[in-house]
């Protein structure tokens, strides 16, 4: 008999605690570095999440082999542990649906979270992580691209439906891919994806390149991005370039319906290390007519303009108004 129960005393509390964490009826599936083995909670919920009696495997040592036993549809749910990083191989696609993600950090952080799921160097993969699955989730997470390769051009893709990121960051590692136009923290094409308190760019890296933070383009074939809702997330970058910017759109086909930006911040880092102001915080595109992107009440900071030109597609709230432009400061009745 093991030390660690799942039914009683502390393996019945791990077990209650994810249950309350995110409400799923699906297999919990627990991912441990095997680094860390030498440390107490290792072995406590190793034997805790023990194989259940269908065989089912409940304890992994990598996201990797837990996302390749998780069943589609079953609203599984894996828990990374915090203490370390879990770096994946290869850019992992996620193409299954309604699998539910949690990084046990004790959540509720902006920034720096306890769990942090990385690429490899020299994977020469586009992206640390690529969802087109439907309704899954991911919270607590650091997403971070490690690889210096010239193809590792984004830390997320995202071209799902219907999915949620609560409480994740999306940054670079590393600055190589810094000074390309190509390279965007996250290049987004969902459908009606969630985003709540998630940072999106790093003050910590120096960009030296017109290159964008949040780029808005088609990840699946002919899907646009629509009915998003992004609420409290943060825009972040430093920048030597002026021209570099927070958000911007590809082409006038990637918008279609309302997507909505609810007390957004959008910053600009002056920093010792060489960043400076940049000149529009958010940048949109000629012609946007199938869709727009709705921006209530955001902030800006060190940016020159919220957006100075191609302002198709836009409608802000805002109030007091940051330039003159005729598309900004339409303050509710």
């Amino acid at each position: 008999m093991t030390n660690f129960n799942k039914n009683v005393g502390y393996g019945r509390s791990l077990v209650d605690f994810v249950r309350t964490q995110v409400p799923a009826l699906g297999n919990i599936l627990v991912v441990m570095n095997s680094a860390n083995s030498d440390e107490g909670n290792y072995q406590a919920v190793q034997e805790s999440y023990t194989p259940g009696p269908d065989g089912l495997v409940r304890f992994f040592t990598s996201l990797e082999s837990a996302y390749a036993a998780a069943e589609s549809n079953n609203n599984d749910v894996i828990v990374l542990d915090a203490n370390s990083s879990h770096t994946v191989a290869a850019g992992i696609a996620w193409t299954k649906n309604r699998i539910h993600v949690i990084g046990a950090d004790g959540g509720g952080r902006l920034v720096q979270q306890g769990a942090k799921v990385q690429s490899t160097d020299a994977a020469a993969d586009a992206y640390v992580i690529k969802v087109t699955g439907v309704r899954n989730s991911f919270r607590n997470i650091k997403f971070i691209q490690n690889d210096t390769n010239a193809a590792a051009l984004n830390v997320l893709q995202e071209g799902g439906e219907g999915n949620l990121y609560e409480n994740c960051s999306f940054t670079f590692g590393v600055v190589d891919n810094l000074d390309l136009t190509t390279s965007s923290e996250v290049l987004c094409g969902s459908d009606s994806a969630t985003f709540i308190n998630c940072l999106f760019g790093t003050e910590t890296l120096l960009t030296s390149a017109a290159r964008t933070v949040f780029k808005i383009d088609q990840v699946t074939a002919t899907q646009e991005f629509k009915s998003n809702m992004l609420k409290d997330c943060i825009f972040m970058i430093s920048s030597s370039s002026a021209t570099a910017v927070l958000l911007s759109i590809v082409a006038n086909t990637d918008v279609l319906y309302t997507n909505l930006f609810d007390n957004c911040k959008f910053m600009a880092s002056v920093d010792s290390a060489g960043g400076a102001a940049i000149t529009n915080a958010v940048k949109s595109i000629s012609g946007l007519v199938k869709g727009t992107l709705n921006f209530s009440s955001p902030h800006v900071f060190n940016c020159t303009n919220f957006s100075a030109s191609e302002s198709a597609g836009f409608q802000v709230t805002m109030t007091p108004t940051s330039t003159t432009n005729a598309f900004e400061g339409k303050t509710p009745a």
